[in-house]
């Protein structure tokens, strides 16, 4: 059986008809069922992938009744403010790195830590992922997949443009070469590169390839205003070698560049890779780690979401067997497939792999590849990151449009990041 993101998308994988989809409701008086409340934040099809685990395990475990939301992003995390606030948490919810340390902090979460090993089984999972959900010697997040970042780009055309291709050792300096060939080749309307010098994530890949993060282990900012006017300067040396998409085209919000067949060549997280970008690039789309600025690739395992139990449920030991479960069995691992990235328990990943088609065979022979040169995950950002990221790229902007150089928009970017981490 192989298993495509079509096919997943579709409704899952065949043979495991379970009971219906959209919640499981009240038990009208079902008397002596415990009851969970599950959140989780994500697209339709992962919410029927989800809601098809929560089915199966509610099927082998009839005592309990699980009742199930999900929303996007950004709704998800407004309604679960509220609800923390209240005192009303989900007993299981599905947690962002951004966010952990502020509610972990708040006494909100379940430290998980006494429970590892014995009702939640770690051993199988990937354990690079794991920092992500500490704080100190305490776990508030479990990994829910895998993820790194990942370059994008479309190998023909480079080809066709005499650039040449990402390799071992590669660097920035061969990457803006590369794209500037593929845009004298095929511009005006085609670009080599995705401008990526807003995006937060990618000058973090930067730092870390000079030993630098963005964030230090105790949540204080890990970089400082010369390294910002230092990543804006080098997409001032990519834009005037016409290297990268022009102002217009990166802001764009429908879809991005690279989809839309305007550039050749973007950084993404590789979950991501192929929801637009297969149906138009097919077997001509390549993936290729970060170019390097001499200390490493700079990229890390990263938990895309991670699992997390509310302090004040109200039936821990039923809420922490259903994260075990969610984590860790064989069937919940099939249907969910690469639902969340890679699957974090490495024995499920590996039955996973034989079965992977398309655009996500990909994907897994990258992780396979790049592995060995990822760092850890870093610990949780501070509270306030969330903004840090937005207004790096809103103050990006101005850069990118010509309406203030590097050295007038880092000083701007600095108040406001010590307005939002309250430094």
């Amino acid at each position: 059986m192989s298993v495509s993101r079509r096919a997943l998308l579709r409704g899952g994988i065949a043979g495991l008809t379970l009971a219906g989809l959209g919640g499981c409701g009240d038990d009208g008086g079902s008397g002596g069922k415990k009851t969970l409340r599950f959140a989780w934040w994500g697209s339709e099809e992962r919410a029927k992938l989800t809601q098809q685990v929560v089915d199966l395990y509610v099927s082998k475990h009839p005592d309990v009744e699980i009742k199930t939301t999900y929303a996007a992003y950004d709704p998800y995390f407004q309604k679960l403010a509220t609800e923390m606030s209240g005192g009303n948490a989900p007993d299981v919810l599905q947690m962002g790195d951004r966010y952990l340390r502020e509610y972990a902090d708040r006494n909100t979460l379940l430290d998980l830590t006494p429970h590892l090993g014995s009702k939640i089984q770690t051993a199988d999972l990937e354990q690079k992922l794991f920092p992500a959900g500490n704080l100190g010697a305490q776990t508030f997040g479990l990994p829910m997949g895998q993820t790194t970042h990942v370059l994008q780009y479309d190998a023909k055309r480079w080809e066709e443009a005499g650039a040449k291709l990402p390799a071992d050792g590669w660097t920035w300096t061969d990457l803006k070469d590369a794209a500037s060939k593929v845009s004298a080749k095929f511009g005006p309307k085609v670009s080599g590169l995705s401008d990526p010098f807003g995006i937060e994530d990618w000058f973090g890949d930067w730092l870390r390839q000079q030993g630098k993060d963005l964030y230090t282990a105790d949540g204080k900012l890990g970089y400082t205003e010369a390294e910002i006017v230092a990543w804006w300067k080098l997409g001032e040396e990519f834009r005037a070698a016409k290297a990268l998409t022009p102002p217009e085209v990166t802001a764009n919000t429908t879809l991005t560049p690279f989809p839309r067949k305007e550039s050749t060549a973007e950084f993404c997280p590789d979950s991501t890779v192929g929801m637009t970008s297969w149906d138009t690039y097919g077997s001509e789309f390549a993936l290729s780690h970060f170019p390097t600025a001499g200390n490493g690739i700079g990229q890390f395992t990263q938990p895309p979401m991670m699992l997390s139990v509310a302090k004040r449920t109200e039936n821990q030991d039923a809420a922490l067997a259903f994260v075990d479960f969610f984590l860790n069995d064989p069937e919940a691992g099939a249907i969910l497939g690469m639902a969340r990235g890679l699957p974090a328990n490495l024995k499920i990943r590996e039955t996973l792999a034989s079965t992977l088609t398309d655009e996500w065979k990909a994907v897994a022979a990258y992780e396979a590849k790049v592995s060995p040169q990822l760092l850890p995950a870093p610990p949780p950002p501070p509270k306030g990151a969330g903004v840090v990221k937005t207004q790096f790229q809103r103050i990006y902007d101005d850069v990118m449009h010509g309406k203030a150089k590097p050295e007038e928009a880092a000083p701007r970017l600095m108040s406001e990041i010590q307005q939002a981490l309250g430094a």
